[in-house]
């Protein structure tokens, strides 16, 4: 004998109410145009000027500090790619 399961009736799914937002009154500014005042570009002094010969010497001592980080870079990167190559052989 086969006994008969209990269905239940098909419900509606539920409404949800939408929140109520509050709308706050903005109030309006009037923009005053501020007066623009024309610069003329100026010339250092010469005192914060630097010779020639030390701009060269400048040039000089950060082209070697940009051989040494490019120098360490790669060294880096060679010991990095040791290091992956590990786990693929």
């Amino acid at each position: 004998m086969t006994v008969a399961t209990a269905t239940k009736p098909a419900t509606a799914s539920r409404k949800r109410r939408t929140r109520k937002v509050t709308v706050k009154p903005v109030a309006k500014k009037t923009a005053t145009p501020k007066a623009v005042k024309a610069t003329t570009p100026r010339r250092p002094s010469a005192a914060k000027l630097i010779s020639p010969n030390r701009y060269w010497s400048d040039i000089k001592a950060r082209w070697s500090i940009h051989q040494y980080e490019i120098t360490m870079l790669t060294s880096d990167l060679t010991k990095f790619n040791k290091w992956v190559r590990q786990f693929t052989n």
